[in-house]
């Protein structure tokens, strides 16, 4: 039995007549005639009985017929299911990230769209740095991750897809005497404290940092670490040091705390998308897109 003997057969047990049931599936009335008693034969008893002006069910057509509507149904629903599916409308996502997707605002944007327009994406949220979610790509614990800088080893077994850029600028206190200039240069900060993220969080961003001041003639002297941006510019509001983060920080107006373009560092904080080579996700492709979506509409 398959699902076109069961749609011919509901056409007919619904216009209770070939002829108009084959007008109505656009096919000639002898193969369905035949294809319906195929059905019969199959089941072993008539599903009609002719009358004069076309055919009547049978207490086995009656029978039949809501099963068969629903057998249809469910075929139905099932095809619409994979091709939502296919289309990553369905589905669940799990997502490692760091802290810099929510503070400039891209991640936070991406699960909004994603709760209005695809509610039947489950998005599963994990706060991961970059040696972490290699980690949990490792064990199976993540499908996706948002980071500043790939593994080491990321060309082998990582898609990397890059999908934002910000500046770094500087975060100083506002009783600093750095905080009365408009403008800065590197060198001018030689011989201050710096409140510093640890290399792990972003290392190339880091390595590079370190580079330009170096370049500038002056090794940062780091008194204090701190793995988050916004737990950083608390430090910066309370004197510990100055320090640099992304530009976005800014945004978020930390009491005792303002930001500085410095000429000379022209470091930027990247963010990328990656994920296992040899996996293939419609959901990941959809949740990439907007990622992306999104970034583009950033200044």
């Amino acid at each position: 039995m398959e699902l076109r003997h069961l749609r011919y057969f509901v056409a007919v047990a619904e216009e209770l007549h070939f002829g108009r049931a084959a007008e109505r599936l656009r096919i000639a009335q002898p193969p369905l005639s035949r294809q319906i008693r195929d059905l019969e034969r199959e089941l072993g008893t008539p599903l009609f009985e002719r009358v004069p002006r076309g055919v009547e069910l049978t207490a086995a057509g009656r029978a039949f017929l809501p099963e068969a509507r629903l057998t249809l149904a469910q075929a139905e629903r099932a095809q619409r299911s994979a091709q939502r599916a296919a289309r990553g409308e369905t589905g669940r996502l799990r997502v490692g990230f760091v802290e810099a997707a929510t503070h400039s605002g891209i991640l936070p944007d991406v699960l909004s769209f994603f709760r209005a327009h695809l509610p039947s994406v489950g998005l599963s949220l994990f706060e991961l740095y970059a040696l972490r979610q290699a980690e949990a790509f490792q064990d199976g614990r993540i499908d996706v991750g948002l980071l500043h800088s790939p593994p080491l080893d990321a060309a082998r077994w990582l898609r990397v897809e890059p999908f934002y850029r910000e500046p770094v600028i500087l975060a100083v206190s506002k009783v600093h005497p750095l905080a009365a200039r408009a403008r800065l240069t590197l060198g001018a900060l030689a011989e201050e404290s710096f409140v510093s993220f640890p290399r792990v969080v972003a290392p190339e961003m880091y390595d590079e940092i370190i580079a330009r001041c170096r370049a500038a003639g002056f090794s940062p002297r780091i008194v204090q670490e701190a793995t988050g941006w916004h737990t950083l510019a608390s430090l910066v509001s309370a004197g510990v040091g100055i320090g640099f983060v992304p530009r976005s920080i800014a945004e978020f107006e930390q009491a005792g705390v303002v930001y500085r373009p410095v000429r000379g560092l022209a470091v930027e904080m990247s963010l990328a998308a990656v994920w296992k080579r040899a996996e293939r996700s419609p959901v990941r492709e959809r949740f990439v897109m907007a990622l992306k979506a999104v970034a583009a509409g950033r200044p």
